[in-house]
């Protein structure tokens, strides 16, 4: 496989080597992370059976739970 060299700040490494699972390349880390966009209802359902579902970001669901049955200021 071919390979390029990129240039990534020190911030971009660390939050990069963090998500690395044994036995992870970056490139591995990368293709999961940012997967291709689905255009497709089936697209959808490929990508889901191939990856599984994307881990729950605790901190969204916090703010979201929060800020139910409020009103926007107006």
């Amino acid at each position: 496989m071919a390979s390029t060299t990129i240039s990534v700040s020190e911030p971009a490494y660390r939050r990069l080597k963090k998500l690395k699972l044994p036995g992870d390349s970056f490139s591995d880390v990368l293709l999961r992370e940012l997967p291709e966009p689905c255009e497709t209802c089936g697209e959808v359902l490929d990508s889901l059976m191939k990856h599984g579902v994307p881990k729950a970001n605790l901190k969204l669901e916090r703010a979201l739970l929060t800020g139910r049955n409020r009103r926007s200021p107006r």
